[in-house]
């Protein structure tokens, strides 16, 4: 999760995802204040296009323009990219967070509070989630909202299962239940996340939980995608890499997720993704 170029080029779903969703929310996070008072902490921001292509628009929408925004992810190499492609955007400062773990005292002291929070496919990857809830919590401003958006469970985690099992690939996956949604295998997300929200402090909110799908056409387009978001190819020899997405591909065509075609090079196949997506919005 730290190929930054290959993850702009290859998050066609999470742009779609976020562009559907942010103009749903619209009338809810349009800013209604002035600019100088409205700030955003924009959580696993990756290589920043969905915050300035759709998070910023909408959010502005009511006044035409934002306050003080900070955009961070737990990849330095995420943010040394996100940073450098929108230096133009004088507005945004980038920096370094895993929500994941505790804040302390003077880094809450230095970011301060914002009156929006927003995370788009990132609290996925977040095992503690008690943590990152308390978190935003904290983040936040009295009266501010977040809105947060992640994957209950995806067929790529049960990919990432399946192949960690063989003797061929578990001593580079040997940690795979860190890179496995906390909801991928949970009968009631919507219930624990609730649960989640109350505990930290939360007392307005609405939780959805979507079926959704997505279709990648042909099959350079997934394996871009897979190797955008896979942690373990670059623990491997590059010589390794080539086979473990064919691996990976064999795996997929097992689960019945292709669509079309026999032909591994055929750039027609088409790869079924069925996911449910959680989306949260809070207000303190």
């Amino acid at each position: 999760m730290n190929k930054a170029n290959l993850y702009q080029q290859a998050n066609g779903v999470q742009r779609r995802d976020a562009m559907e969703i942010l103009k749903e929310y619209a009338p809810l996070i349009s800013c209604s204040r002035g600019a100088d008072e409205t700030t955003l902490l924009d959580i696993g921001c990756g290589s920043g296009d969905v915050l300035v292509d759709f998070i910023l628009p909408v959010l502005g929408r009511g006044n035409g323009s934002v306050g003080r925004v900070l955009a961070t992810d737990v990849s330095e190499q995420m943010v040394r990219h996100a940073r450098e492609s929108y230096r133009q955007h004088k507005s945004i400062e980038f920096d370094t967070l895993d929500i994941g773990a505790k804040l302390d005292a003077s880094k809450l002291a230095r970011w301060g509070q914002f009156s929006h929070v927003t995370s788009f496919y990132c609290l996925h990857w977040v095992q503690n989630q008690h943590v990152a809830f308390a978190n935003i919590y904290n983040l936040l401003q009295s009266g501010g909202d977040c809105l947060l958006v992640f994957l209950a469970n995806n067929p790529i985690f049960d990919i990432y299962n399946q192949l960690s099992r063989s003797p061929k690939w578990s001593k580079y996956m040997y940690d795979v239940e860190k890179y496995i949604s906390p909801y991928q295998y949970c009968e009631n997300p919507a219930g624990e996340i609730e649960e989640l929200l109350c505990t930290v402090g939360f007392q307005q909110y609405q939780i959805q939980v979507r079926d959704k799908l997505y279709v990648y056409e042909g099959l350079d387009n997934l394996k871009r995608a897979v190797l955008a978001v896979n942690p373990f190819s670059e623990r491997m020899p590059h010589e390794l890499q080539d086979k473990f997405l064919l691996d990976y591909i064999a795996v997929v065509r097992q689960m019945y997720l292709t669509k079309t075609g026999n032909d591994e090079n055929d750039c027609n196949l088409q790869f079924i993704s069925p996911y449910k997506l959680v989306i949260v919005y809070a207000k303190k």
